[in-house]
């Protein structure tokens, strides 16, 4: 029975309403009495707790003669509950991405010392990834394609994220160090890069800039990223990309 009752409260059911419903379950129809009783919880709670569950339609009542009696509907609605806060949170999400572009720019103000966060692991990828795209904008990048080609969970997920990036349309630069030709690589729409060869330019780890947002990965040992959030940061990392982009100029060059 314990192990009901922390089920329904992972449901999101408190501990009283839990006690209560599985009560009535067992009871069926019952004066708030019999509930009370069952559950341990004390009469007045029991009301309180009956209309919670009410409100959540896990309760219903009717009454007999001159007696209330309080009826539990059938767990299966607790599915339906399910359904509709897993939909409260894709709408929360929705509303999160609409915002967040935002609530990103008043995160470092002009002046500000820069914002700098650290993140690793396939979550802080996720979350890095989740970051860059909410942003708008040009963005330039360089990239270790061997390394990166190394790495699980960014290949796992690659084509999910460049159709992410293409449907944003955004137009972008960047240098891919790679020992191969790298020329059939999926890469994202509407973009220029140049393939630099590896043996001259051994680079292991990853740079974008894009607005006010520098990240920065590393791969060899395991996934890190950082966050750097600052305007000043960004327009001199955006001016050494241009530097090296001239450099760049008699290698390779494929528009996406």
């Amino acid at each position: 029975m314990d192990e009901i009752l922390r089920e329904l409260m992972h449901l999101g059911l408190s501990e009283k309403e839990a006690a209560v419903y599985v009560a009535s379950l067992e009871l069926g129809p019952a004066p708030v009495q019999d509930i009370s009783h069952k559950s341990r919880v004390n009469r007045a709670t029991t009301y309180v707790m009956i209309e919670a569950l009410s409100s959540r339609g896990l309760m219903s009542t009717f009454v007999k003669g001159k007696k209330k009696f309080y009826v539990p509907e059938s767990p299966d609605r607790l599915r339906t509950i399910l359904r509709a806060q897993r939909k409260e949170i894709e709408d929360k999400e929705t509303e999160l991405g609409r915002v967040l572009p935002m609530l990103l720019a008043l995160f470092n103000v002009e002046g500000a010392k820069p914002q700098i966060r650290y993140l690793e692991g396939p979550e802080g990828l996720q979350t890095v990834r989740e970051t860059f795209v909410a942003l708008t904008g040009e963005y330039l990048q360089i990239v270790p394609l061997d390394d990166v080609a190394t790495v699980k969970e960014i290949m796992d997920t690659r084509e999910e994220h460049l159709g992410k990036l293409a449907a944003t349309e955004a137009k972008h630069r960047a240098l891919l160090v790679s020992k191969h030709d790298a020329s059939d690589l999926p890469l994202a729409k509407h973009g220029e890069v140049r393939i630099l060869p590896a043996d001259k330019f051994p680079i292991h780890a990853e740079i974008t800039v894009r607005g006010n947002h520098l990240f920065l990965y590393s791969y060899r040992s395991a996934v890190v990223a950082f966050i750097v959030v600052s305007k000043e940061i960004a327009e001199t990392v955006r001016t050494l990309f241009d530097l090296a982009w001239k450099g760049a100029e008699e290698y390779k060059v494929r528009k996406t």
